[in-house]
């Protein structure tokens, strides 16, 4: 690819899930410089880390989350010798409400879930989703 777009990060906090630890799905989302086929799943095992926490309001913070890690994939066509990679290394966002400044905030990830995103009766397509599980604790 001569230019890679930014991965598409969502996190959705989960149903319940209302003081800490926080539960978070992260959904990533990545187009792909070239296209692959959905039975051969792409690895990619995300390292998770917090980079900040700001304040933005009474009661309210922000943590910068990193994300990092490589997408290794087979591309339609390629074979077994010519995997290709590509590298997320980005942040993204998750609020905290918390009614003291928090001292610490953790976060650890659970299995990622990777899979390509073909539409209709395709088989192969440039969309990969990856989806991790994270545990937030603020202390």
């Amino acid at each position: 690819c001569n230019k890679i777009n930014a991965a598409v990060i969502t996190p959705v906090l989960a149903a319940g899930s209302s003081e800490s630890p926080y539960y978070v799905q992260v959904n990533i989302s990545q187009r792909l410089c070239c296209p692959t086929c959905v039975e051969k799943t792409p690895v990619f095992k995300p390292t998770f880390s917090v980079e900040s926490v700001a304040m933005v309001g009474t009661g309210q913070y922000v943590a910068t989350i990193k994300v990092e890690g490589v997408i290794s994939y087979d591309p339609y066509g390629g074979g077994s010798c010519c995997m290709k990679s590509q590298l997320i290394s980005q942040t993204f966002t998750i609020p905290i409400a918390s009614a003291t400044a928090p001292t610490s905030v953790t976060v650890t990830a659970g299995t990622s879930v990777n899979s390509v995103s073909a539409t209709g009766c395709q088989q192969c397509s440039r969309g990969f989703v990856s989806e991790t599980p994270l545990t937030v604790t603020v202390a």
